[in-house]
C-alpha cells in the first residue's frame, strides 16, 4: 500500500507519518528528510537544493523526482511505504503516477492536513529540532522535559534555519498555490481525505487509523 500525506509545513503530517510508521510497519520517504541528509553530506542535489530551501523556496521538480524514484527503486521489497511531502505540485503528481503506472503500483490514500495559517505559524516560530538524531519538539505544545535540550540523546536542540517569520510566511504562500492543484488531482481519483490539522494530535491519529484500516480490510477481500 501506498499512502502520501500533503499538508504544508508545521500542519503535523510528520508527527502522523511517524505515528503510521510505528503501528503499521510502513517505510516512511520524507522529501524534506532525504533533502536535509542531501545537504549535509554536500553532494550534488544537496548544494542544489540549499540555494532553493534557505530562502523557503521549492526544490525544482527535476531534482524531487530523482531523488524519489531512486529511494522508491531501493526500497522496492518494501510492501507498504509513506511519501511524507510529495508531491507538491500537480507536475509531480502527473509524473509520479506515471512512474507508479510503469511498476505497476497505485497510491492507496491521500491525507491533505488543514490548518489556518496563524496557527501554523505559531507553530513553526517554536518549533525545535535536534541536530544529532532528527528529534522534533514544540515549545509551546510538545516541549522537551528539560528545557532546549533532547530527551532522546541529549543534544542541545536548535531553530531550523527555515523557521524564520519571512520564510513561513512565504512557504506557506508558496505551498498554497503549488498543491490546490494536487488536491483536485487526487479528489478526481477519490482517495483524498481531508483532515482537519487544528484537531486534537490524538483525535487525528484515530481518524487516519481508521482510515488506514478501512484500506486494507478493502483490500484483503478483493
Amino acid at each position: 500500500m501506498i499512502i502520501v500525506l500533503l499538508g504544508p509545513p508545521g500542519s503535523g503530517k510528520g508527527t502522523q507519518a511517524e505515528l503510521i510508521r510505528k503501528n503499521f510497519g510502513f517505510y516512511k520517504i520524507s522529501i524534506g528528510d532525504m533533502f536535509r541528509e542531501a545537504i549535509k553530506r554536500e553532494d550534488n542535489i544537496g548544494k542544489k537544493a540549499k540555494r532553493y530551501l534557505a530562502t523557503g523556496k521549492l526544490v525544482p521538480d527535476s531534482l524531487v523526482l530523482k531523488m524519489v524514484k531512486r529511494e522508491f527503486v531501493s526500497r522496492k521489497g518494501r510492501r507498504n511505504i509513506i511519501f511524507d511531502g510529495f508531491p507538491r505540485n500537480i507536475n509531480q503528481a502527473r509524473d509520479f503516477n506515471e512512474f507508479l503506472n510503469s511498476v505497476n503500483k497505485k497510491i492507496a490514500l491521500v491525507f491533505y492536513f488543514d490548518i489556518p495559517f496563524s496557527i501554523l505559524s505559531e507553530r513553526l516560530l517554536q518549533r525545535r529540532i535536534c541536530p544529532r538524531c532528527g528529534a522534533v519538539y514544540n515549545l509551546g505544545t510538545a516541549p522537551p522535559i528539560s528545557h532546549n535540550i533532547c530527551d532522546r540523546c541529549g543534544s542541545i536542540l536548535a531553530k531550523r534555519e527555515d523557521d524564520r517569520a519571512e520564510i513561513v510566511k512565504n512557504r506557506f504562500q508558496v505551498y498554497e498555490k503549488e498543491t490546490a492543484p494536487v488536491k483536485k488531482f487526487y479528489s478526481k481519483k477519490e482517495v483524498l481525505v481531508n483532515i482537519n490539522s487544528d484537531a486534537n494530535e490524538d483525535g487525528i491519529w484515530r481518524l487516519v487509523k481508521k482510515h488506514i484500516d478501512r484500506k486494507f480490510n478493502q483490500e484483503k477481500t478483493k
